[in-house]
């Protein structure tokens, strides 16, 4: 970048930025399962990839166009990235006697939820599900990479993405829900051993809302 103009180093930097911020969210939310250690363990590196990127941004724009974080993209990449250190440590899920469509309520009154994209939410919520939910890469039978490769455009637009991964979350829930009734009638019961059964229903009641409000 230090070879570019100033005001075409920016630009380069901030795409540069805004991908890398996407990409790092929606690879870190496929994580499965994400243990209190694995939170703490994110979120240090969430502060530290915070302070990387806006080294890099003010390197860019060299001493006279330089570029704050939360200056690109009218700041979506920097909201996500401060919100997502308070959504690893949501507690929704706690009450186990609360039923799915409460829970998806609120959820949606969470202060961070409006800043989080919603792939970044569904993901988080797979990491409670149980077994017989499938992640949304391994139902498309690809590798963690791939699948991210599919939802953030190198110029970090991420409109479409987010339209296509709500497809594949709500196949992972139908497919959930088939599995589970196949499960049930062969030994009797539909309780899995791990994880939380309401996930499915969750994302279910939570996606349409979430990507209303995105558009908006």
């Amino acid at each position: 970048l230090s070879k570019l103009p100033p005001r075409y180093s920016v630009v380069v930097g901030s795409n540069v930025s805004l991908f890398s911020v996407f990409t790092f969210m929606s690879n870190a939310s496929l994580i499965r399962p994400l243990s209190e250690d694995a939170k703490l363990h994110l979120t240090q590196d969430l502060a530290d990839f915070e302070l990387v990127l806006d080294q890099f941004m003010t390197r860019a724009g060299g001493n006279v166009e330089s570029k704050a974080l939360g200056e690109i993209a009218n700041g979506k990449a920097y909201a996500e990235l401060r919100a997502v250190r308070q959504m690893l440590f949501w507690t929704g899920l706690d009450d186990k006697s609360k039923p799915a469509a409460v829970i998806a309520k609120s959820l949606l009154r969470e202060v961070w939820v409006r800043d989080v994209r919603a792939s970044t939410v569904f993901h988080y919520l797979f990491s409670f599900a149980p077994n017989l939910l499938s992640s949304p890469h391994h139902w498309k039978r690809m590798r963690v990479d791939e699948y991210v490769g599919t939802l953030v455009s190198l110029d970090g637009d991420t409109e479409e993405g987010e339209s296509l991964d709500w497809m594949t979350t709500m196949a992972c829930c139908d497919s959930y829900q088939q599995r589970e009734s196949a499960q049930s009638a062969l030994i009797g019961s539909s309780e899995s051993s791990e994880g939380d059964p309401r996930v499915a229903a969750i994302l279910m009641s939570l996606g349409p809302e979430l990507l209303r409000r995105r558009r908006a």
